[in-house]
């Protein structure tokens, strides 16, 4: 008699963009899966449903080439959108989603009760308990199913950080405080008097957002940090800044031979250039000395809305407030007052939330919410040496489509057996410096990101299962795509031209994004 051949269940947690890659690849692999989403809608950020952080005219940072998948291209007749809207980026996930069947095996409105780990036939799995979420009153039924394997993608902004000024403004302020996760456009601050409490991409990108309709706009910023445009001029041609500068292969592989305080002052110095030099700008001038670690976010008007006087930067600590008028302390114990402020928006951040895992799951993945960077230990991001059968995608500060994919494909590949994982002996070395990074907590030294190159990151892992091509036969071989991708273009096609589940077409894609990208046809 013919063995029967049991499939493997993988159960994956949300539906954002890691989720979906992740029971995408899992499908890929032969695997039975079920992809849980809490909300009515994939798509995550993204989504078009209440649930989406994404306010209605966002658009990404980074390019579509870098907010892209290595098979799947943008569906645009005329031309590819630069930088997505929320709109374009949610009509992308839903037709990567339905094109690969993804949107079959989605189960929404369901809830995750717990996730805990079970041990028959010396067979490690897992047991997870959830339900539909119902809005009847009526009590849901719970439904216990077992699966072989667990990925972990409800991503990094599930939960409102608990640092925030409402215990300041508890029944003083008179206006309406809201969260940047309530913000969806403009239209409800015509004409008011707004402070937007936050130093970084959110508050900055709101506070822009709204100066258009407010009557007056008040940034309270105490961080110093650089803003680009998401396009910068280079040679008489539109090249965006994180794609291009930061996110060129040679540098980064040159900057190995460098210090970290040689690598700041590097940065500190093409940072200062792509933000107009900043550092003289008295505007919102950038204050932190240049051998330390340096932050940047995205804003194309908000240089626009200071010089015309509609934002203004408020570098005091706010301390209480007095009906409409709220009252700030600078170091030396001096006092600003402001009045009239109709509305706040308060911009201080989410964290991840895991609550379907009890407290030795936790402590097993050293899960901290002081390091919001890098809120767990783990190898690559993605592994512990600690739970088996279970990987986390996306679940850094902040992930592109790229790096969530080569997760989820490192991480899939190994659980099928296409490749193989690494030894726990491996992994439990490299969690010593992934320590190190997540214990730079000094604020000065604390990294923006959790990956110091994504494009280190993606290539290990892209060598490790056999997908990442040998760059020195390419210059051999294949000079132009040589040149485009060690000195030009970061590609995530570039991860399918050799191994598994390779795609034919990887080099045409490649050589098409990098005309549009790059000749100025968009």
């Amino acid at each position: 008699m013919n063995e029967i051949i049991e499939t493997k269940r993988v159960a994956v947690i949300g539906a954002g963009p890691s989720g979906i890659v992740s029971a995408k690849t899992a499908l890929e692999c032969g695997f039975d899966v079920v992809l849980f989403e809490k909300n009515d809608n994939i798509g995550g950020v993204w989504s078009m449903g209440e649930s989406g952080k994404a306010w209605d005219n966002m658009k990404t940072h980074i390019s579509y080439v870098s907010m892209s998948y290595s098979d799947f291209t943008w569906d645009v007749p005329s031309k590819k959108p630069f930088h997505p809207t929320k709109q374009q980026m949610f009509k992308y996930l839903y037709d990567y989603s339905k094109h690969f069947k993804v949107l079959e095996k989605t189960r929404l409105n369901t809830n995750i009760i717990s996730i805990s780990e079970i041990c028959e036939n010396k067979k490690n799995q897992w047991l997870i308990k959830s339900n539909k979420i119902n809005e009847n009153g009526e009590k849901p039924e719970i439904l216990e199913e077992i699966y072989d394997f667990v990925l972990i993608c409800t991503g990094m902004f599930n939960k409102k950080r608990d640092i925030n000024i409402n215990d300041k403004l508890k029944n003083k302020f008179n206006g309406k405080v809201w969260s940047s996760g309530e913000f969806k456009n403009p239209n409800s601050f015509i004409d008011k008097n707004v402070l937007v409490v936050g130093g970084f991409s959110s508050a900055i990108e709101i506070s822009s957002a709204i100066a258009e309709k407010a009557k007056m706009v008040y940034l309270n910023c105490r961080n110093s940090v650089y803003v680009f445009k998401r396009r910068y001029p280079l040679d008489n041609e539109n090249v965006p800044p994180v794609d291009y500068c930061f996110q060129k292969r040679s540098a980064f592989y040159e900057s190995e031979k460098k210090t970290i305080e040689e690598i700041n002052k590097m940065t500190d110095f093409y940072f200062n250039l792509a933000s107009e030099n900043q550092r003289e700008n008295n505007l919102f001038k950038y204050k932190k000395p240049e051998n330390q670690t340096h932050y940047h976010i995205f804003s194309d008007s908000f240089f626009k809305w200071l010089k015309l006087d509609k934002i203004k930067v408020i570098e005091n600590t706010l301390i209480d407030c007095n009906g409409n008028e709220m009252i700030f302390k600078d170091s030396n114990g001096n006092i600003e007052k402001i009045g009239d402020i109709d509305d706040i928006i308060n911009c201080v951040g989410y964290d991840i939330d895991l609550p379907f895992f009890n407290g030795d799951i936790k402590k097993r993945i050293s899960m901290n919410l002081s390091a919001p960077h890098l809120p767990m230990v783990l190898y690559k991001n993605t592994l512990s040496p600690n739970l088996d059968n279970m990987a986390f995608i996306g679940m850094y500060r902040t992930p592109s489509l790229t790096e969530m994919e080569i997760q989820a494909r490192f991480s899939i590949y190994g659980f099928a057996g296409i490749t193989k994982l690494p030894t726990k002996d491996i992994m439990l070395e490299e969690l010593k410096n992934v320590e190190n990074i997540r214990n730079q907590n000094e604020k000065h030294n604390r990294p923006q990101f959790a990956l110091q190159s994504s494009i280190y990151f993606c290539d290990d892992l892209a060598k490790q299962i056999g997908v990442l091509p040998d760059f020195n036969k390419l210059k051999e071989n294949d000079s132009l795509i040589y040149n485009i991708i060690w000195n030009n273009l970061f590609h995530p096609s570039f991860y399918r031209m050799v191994g598994p589940f390779s795609n034919s077409n990887s080099r045409d894609i490649l050589i098409n994004d990098y005309n549009n990208y790059y000749i100025g046809k968009n």
